[in-house]
């Protein structure tokens, strides 16, 4: 398991243990540590992410329209360069790239291109 993926599990046990019941202190300490443990798993997905730089996927002949694609992607889910990390979804037995990150605590997605142009 990588990193940012331990940091994923935290933050989803952290979720687990939300209560209005506790006391203020509590909320506020549980609060903190989201809010830490988001942090942590967004650096570690932009320090990934700068590490292994997205190329064309295997399939993608023209490595600028993929580009373009990527670049259009973050472009309509208002996602910094740097942030997000490509994972593959299949929809009706077909493969589709998404661009998936965090905001706070929800995980978005928005559309690249299929995994296998036309």
């Amino acid at each position: 398991m990588s990193d940012h993926e331990h940091a994923e599990a935290a933050l989803a046990a952290l979720e687990q243990i939300d209560d209005p019941d506790h006391d203020e202190d509590i909320r506020d300490a549980y609060k903190n540590a989201v809010a830490a443990v988001t942090e942590l798993a967004d650096l570690l997905t932009s320090k990934e992410r700068e590490e292994s730089e997205v190329e064309a996927p295997n399939g993608w002949d023209d490595e600028d329209e993929w580009e373009d694609r990527l670049e259009e992607a973050r472009e309509n889910g208002d996602v910094p360069s740097g942030k997000g990390t490509l994972t593959t979804k299949t929809i009706d037995e077909r493969q589709y790239y998404y661009l998936q990150w965090r905001e706070g605590e929800q995980v978005k997605s928005q559309y690249v291109a299929p995994v296998s142009p036309s």
